[in-house]
Order: C-alpha cells, then structure tokens, then sequence
C-alpha cells in the first residue's frame, strides 16, 4: 500500500466540498449528543449498527434532506470511527470525543470505487509542470496536480482540508513490494534529547532544529497584531490566516526532517533501540520543547520506514538505568542531575558523556533482550570513543533479525 497526497486547485467548486465536510462535522456532533442522551436513559452506549439505522431514518427527514449531498459510505465512515472511538473510551481509558465547530471538521473518506479520474489539458502556466487530473467527489469534479503517478489500484481516498482553507485528498493504493536495502549488518541504540535529537551508540550526534523556536519571534509579532483586530472583522481573519500559515511551515518543516532523517538511519542500520521515554512526565519539565523535537511523530515515522526495508525499530524498558549506569564497568552513580553533562565514573576512572553513554546502555540492554550479540565500548586515554558489536548468527545472516 502506498499514500499519495495531492493539493487540489483553488476553485469556486471548492465551496461545495468545504459544504460536504461541514456536513460531516453536523454529523458527528448530532451522533455525540444521541449516545449521550442514550447512555443517560439506557445505562448503555449507542452501537454502530444503531447509529447507522438511525442516520438512514433521519436522511428521509425534511430537514436532514441535505444529508443525502454526501456519499452514504462517507457518512458511515464517520459513524464507524465514532464508535470506535466511543469502544476506546470504554476499554483503553481514552478521553470522551468531544463536539467540534462544523467547519473545523477536517475530512471524510470514500472507497476507490466511488471515485473517477480524468487527465485535463492545462489552462494556466503553472499547471504544464505535472500532469493535471480532475476528481469526481459526491458528484462534482476538481481539478489537482498528480505529481506522482499512480502505479496500482486506488482502494481509498481521504480528503482533508486545514485552517487555511486549502483542500488535499490522500490517495491509497496498491503498489508493488519496494525491494528491501542491502543489509549492513549493523546495530545502533539512540538516546533522545533536547539538545541534541539524536545521539547514537557510535558517538555521531543529530541536531535537533527546534523549528518552533527559530519562528517563535514572528510568531509572536503576528499574534499580538491579531489581538488588536476587531473582532469578527476581515483584518482579523486575515491576521488568523497568517498566524496558521506560519504553524503550517513549522509542521511543514520538522515533517520533513522527520522523514529525511528515518530514511537516512534506514540506510545506515538493520536494527535501532530507543528508550521508552515517558513524554508526559518530559512535556511537565520542558514545556514545549517536547513537542517542538515531536519525538512520537519521528518514531511512527521511523517505524513506516523500516517497515518498508524490512528493517527494525524497538524500544527498550523505560526503567531501565541507561544513564546513571557506566557503559564501561556497570557502577551506577546514585546522584546524577541534568545539569551533569560529563563525568568521570569513580570505580573505573572512565571519562563518560551524558547522552552517549546512554545510548550504549540501550544498544547493550537491547542486544541482550533478544540474544543479538554483546557490546564493548571503546576507551582511549580514559574516555570513552564509541563501541563495538560482537554480533551473533542471526543478526549477521538475517535480513530482519525479529522476523
């Protein structure tokens, strides 16, 4: 399966769709309140086999007719994932779903089979680059750039649209098998951080760009213009405007880092450890740094990619004593701030760096855990430079060491 996102043209046609996802938002909330009126009354919540019989009832209602504009599938997949959402809440804890402005709805999803394509010729300059297509949605046609080709059958598309009022749909398709990398043979552990993203077990660091910092000055500028707006007013929604197009760059730009970096790691290592950090209890001590680095969003990232190239990605326990504990002899130092970069382990005499040091302990307790081979760290002048891996059989010989 593959992803393929594509911006469709600004349009005048556009208002219709912007109609359909407000619809959906109606939806959804209107479905909210119904299980919370039924849990109330009944001790119980609203199945989707319910939900779904009542949409059927209510879209023959004059005042739901326009309900019927959307395709009923779409509808459905909205009331699929509520009651999902609604089974979370019950068994895993999640939070309650909560109403959302209509026009703040993001997406609706249709099967493959639902859609059709045409090629067009371009009108304007700017559309001669890639090959420009049209998409029939709930019965009308837009225009889109289709910068990839499509290499297979289209089993679903989503369409999304943010604050800035811009539309993509996401096309998923089934591809053929990417041939899986040349196997390297090699293991690497990673401590993640602040300061430096990335710090590997072989002592090459991964800077950590802090986009949201780097925009955070204008960001500010452009925040305090808009609380001077009138409210309600058009200079208002432009300053809004603004203000998420430099959020849209921020997510823009760390986005692509994320994916360039996964596929750099992808091709330099077979197997990669991380600790399983606790980003709650990080977000409470430095704020929105953590969010700012994102280090869910690279992991989930690293993990597609890996998965492409028949690579692997695991975590270690989140117990585990990676930093306190020397990589050379084992003594665990008791007192360890965060303002401790470097020290000097008092049993061996190593000279240890923080992050470092860290990441070879989970490179050793990874290893360990799955009986892949044994780390030795490297010591010159006493300081520690790196490690090597005495690997076992089968991560030499195997392409995917957890197959």
């Amino acid at each position: 399966m593959r992803n393929t996102k594509h911006k469709l043209f600004y349009d005048r046609s556009l208002k219709h769709l912007h109609d359909d996802l407000n619809i959906c938002g109606a939806v959804r909330n209107h479905f909210i309140a119904l299980s919370m009126r039924y849990y109330r009354r009944y001790g119980k919540g609203l199945s989707y086999s319910k939900m779904s019989t009542h949409l059927t009832k209510l879209k023959k209602l004059e005042k739901y007719r326009h309900w019927n504009i959307p395709y009923s599938w779409a509808l459905q997949n909205i009331l699929k994932r509520l009651a999902q959402s609604f089974k979370e809440m019950r068994t895993l804890g999640r939070g309650h779903p909560q109403f959302k402005s209509c026009k703040k709805h993001k997406g609706m999803t249709f099967r493959g089979e639902q859609v059709k394509f045409e090629y067009l010729l371009p009108k304007q300059k700017h559309e001669r680059n890639h090959a420009t297509f049209q998409i029939r949605l709930n019965g009308r046609w837009y225009r889109f750039a289709l910068h990839r080709s499509i290499e297979g059958k289209i089993t679903q598309v989503q369409v999304t649209r943010d604050t800035l009022g811009d539309v993509y749909i996401t096309l998923t398709e089934e591809c053929r098998e990417v041939k899986p990398e040349p196997k390297t043979g090699k293991a690497e552990g990673f401590d993640m951080g602040i300061k430096d993203f990335l710090t590997g077990s072989d002592g090459e660091r991964y800077a950590s760009p802090m986009f949201y910092k780097q925009n955070a000055t204008d960001l500010a500028k452009a925040q305090k213009a808009y609380s001077g707006k009138v409210k309600g007013s058009k200079n208002q929604e432009r300053e809004r405007k603004r203000i998420a197009r430099m959020h849209k760059k921020t997510a823009n730009q760390r986005t692509d880092h994320h994916w360039k970096l996964a596929i750099e790691l992808c091709q330099k290592f077979d197997i990669m450890f991380f600790e399983d950090l606790n980003l709650r209890g990080m977000k409470s001590l430095f704020g929105k740094h953590v969010s700012d680095v994102a280090f869910g969003e690279f992991l989930e990232k690293l993990r597609h990619q890996s998965g492409k190239r028949l690579k692997s990605v695991h975590k270690i326990g989140r117990w585990t004593a990676s930093t306190k504990c020397c990589s050379v002899c084992g003594f665990e130092t008791e007192t360890l701030t965060l303002a401790i970069r470097e020290w000097q382990c008092r049993s061996c005499g190593t000279h240890l760096d923080r992050d470092h040091n860290a990441a070879v302990n989970i490179l050793k307790e990874g290893l360990a855990s799955f009986g892949l081979g044994d780390v030795r760290p490297i010591v010159l002048f006493n300081k520690m430079v790196g490690c090597s891996v005495e690997a076992s059989s089968r991560l030499l010989k195997s392409t995917n060491a957890f197959a």
